[in-house]
């Protein structure tokens, strides 16, 4: 199964780039040197940006791994990962973790203590963690790999399962 790492983003990133191209176009028909260099720039910014944001997530019965088009890279087998857990971006003025910010999926090599799953929240993208956009049909297919139950980072049980298993 493959994933898109931040299906949104990818889509907002792409979008972006095209309005930006559009107006570099559109600028170097009026020959305008400013335009041109402000919207060029920002076209290959959002471009970089849709490119980062196009990173799959490949989930399989041997591991996870990153995929960006015919590349794979960081691939951690199930035996390596010792914590799947979901973290919450709503870290800050959340002290009570009531408010379910971004949600993310992430594989970790190793077990963490509730304090470095916080520093993992307030400095992410972590770099040595593989990770996902949280979604609840996203949970069910890594549970058919992990049955283990998710590890919430700054996040609690209730509050969880209020936002994304409400009938």
């Amino acid at each position: 199964m493959r994933f898109f790492i931040n299906p949104f983003k990818a889509v907002f990133c792409l979008s972006a780039s095209a309005v930006f191209l559009f107006l570099f176009i559109v600028s170097c028909q009026s020959k305008k040197p400013v335009p041109i260099a402000l919207y060029s720039v920002l076209c290959a910014v959002y471009i970089g940006l849709t490119l980062y944001y196009s990173i799959f997530l490949e989930v399989n019965e041997e591991g996870v791994q990153n995929r960006f088009l015919l590349w794979t890279c960081n691939f951690m087998t199930w035996n390596e990962i010792k914590e799947v857990g979901i973290a919450n971006m709503k870290v800050m003025k959340n002290a009570k973790r009531k408010k379910a910010g971004e949600l993310y999926l992430y594989f970790s090599r190793e077990v963490m203590t509730e304090k470095e799953r916080f520093g993992m929240c307030l400095n992410w993208p972590p770099k040595d963690k593989r990770y996902m956009r949280y979604s609840a049909k996203r949970l069910k297919k890594i549970q058919q790999y992990w049955e283990e139950k998710p590890v919430l980072a700054w996040l609690e049980e209730e509050t969880y399962l209020d936002r994304y298993f409400k009938k």
